[in-house]
């Protein structure tokens, strides 16, 4: 058959999670109710910020964008999961495919550094309280929160474009439940070997480097927390243990899939570990990032009234 280009119109059949009707009504139910509390959560919390006087600092601008971003790649992909699980065709459009890959990845790569920067921000905080008005300004928080979705959209784009670039032919059927890079990839019929050195230099840029920023303001915070030796600081301790957890999760999930070679992992594998980064995550963000928060649980006081935190 000859080969046929991605941008020709051609659909694509997604696989998804499973074939069994009644664990795809037990799924669509876990999924809808997951992806409410994302909304919700993320929503909330970025308009409590965006209303409340008191969060309009670097941090809490950081944690606005990251609940933004959130919404947005949990946005890209659950959606369209959700109209699978009730449908016999799970077919979606090749422009559909090509941009629901270029938003996703634009999101999730852009949380990688929004985290990173989070990070940062949190270590002049603890390490260095008395540097740490002048050390990040509005206007450092502001480009670290453009440079990011920059950093993440270009690439995206470059993600993107290398795929759709090749040519496929024979059946175009999705071995996953969204249009993630590698299962398209493993449809064409051409020598990817390029794309995908391409692919791994990018993708190993950008989680590296934010895991390696990562590592390293979390081992100071956690060395000058440690010396202080006080109640405070243990607390300190077990609450940047909390949001050390989330980022292992992100990072640890994204890091398996993206850079570890395929013959590692199966497809089971594969399908669970893209479950928890694009579901699972996204729903426990807000609950560990801010909602544990005396100033944001004050915020949401005023913002949205006492009963609804009663």
């Amino acid at each position: 058959m000859e080969g046929a280009n991605l941008s020709r119109g051609i659909e694509f059949e997604l696989l998804g999670l499973t074939s069994d009707p009644r664990l795809q009504t037990l799924l669509f139910m876990v999924f809808l109710g997951m992806y409410t509390i994302t909304l919700l959560g993320n929503l909330i919390m970025s308009i409590t910020i965006h209303l409340s006087a008191t969060l309009h600092t670097p941090v809490y601008s950081l944690l606005k964008s990251l609940s933004f971003s959130d919404f947005c790649y949990s946005f890209t992909v659950v959606p369209q999961t959700l109209v699978n699980f009730l449908t016999k065709m799970k077919v979606i459009s090749s422009p559909g495919c090509m941009a629901q890959m270029f938003f996703y990845a634009g999101f999730a790569t852009s949380e990688c550094y929004l985290v990173a920067a989070m990070a940062y921000n949190r270590y002049a905080a603890i390490c260095n309280p008395l540097l740490y008005p002048t050390a990040t300004p509005p206007e450092v928080c502001a480009s670290l929160i453009v440079g990011s979705y920059r950093a993440g959209f270009l690439s995206s784009l470059i993600h993107t474009s290398c795929i759709f670039s090749l040519k496929f032919c024979g059946a175009h059927v999705v071995t996953h439940f969204f249009c993630d890079g590698a299962p398209i990839l493993s449809l064409s019929r051409v020598d990817t070997l390029l794309c995908e050195i391409l692919l791994f230099i990018f993708g190993g840029f950008n989680l590296l480097s934010c895991t390696l920023t990562i590592l390293v303001s979390y081992l100071f915070i956690l060395v000058t927390i440690l010396r202080r030796n006080s109640a405070q600081g243990r607390f300190k301790a077990f609450y940047c243990a909390s949001h050390f957890t989330a980022v292992c999760l992100f990072y640890g999930t994204t890091l398996f899939m993206y850079l570890c070679p395929r013959s590692s992992h199966s497809l089971t594998q594969d399908l669970k570990v893209a479950v928890i980064y694009t579901v699972v995550i996204p729903v426990l963000n807000p609950l560990i990032y801010s909602l544990r928060n005396k100033d944001v649980k004050e915020a949401l006081r005023k913002v949205w009234g006492r009963k609804i935190m009663e």
